[in-house]
């Protein structure tokens, strides 16, 4: 089971962050993603796989005023 901001996820193992983030229509241009407290760098979002008990942190940044 994958764990992503504290919920469970099915369905996920082995996907790529980048399939996962499109997946979730998740904004890739103004996001973070940590796997199990190490921050995924942008450029590898492509390679980098989600496993078993991964636990992932999604963070996303929004401007205002």
């Amino acid at each position: 089971m994958v764990m992503v901001n504290g919920e469970q996820e099915s369905g996920v193992i082995g996907q790529t962050i980048a399939e996962f983030l499109k997946q979730r229509n998740a904004p890739i241009d103004n996001i973070v993603v940590e796997q199990n407290g190490t921050i995924v760098h942008r450029s590898e979002f492509d390679t980098t796989k989600i496993g078993e008990n991964d636990k992932l942190e999604l963070i996303s940044f929004v401007g205002g005023g």
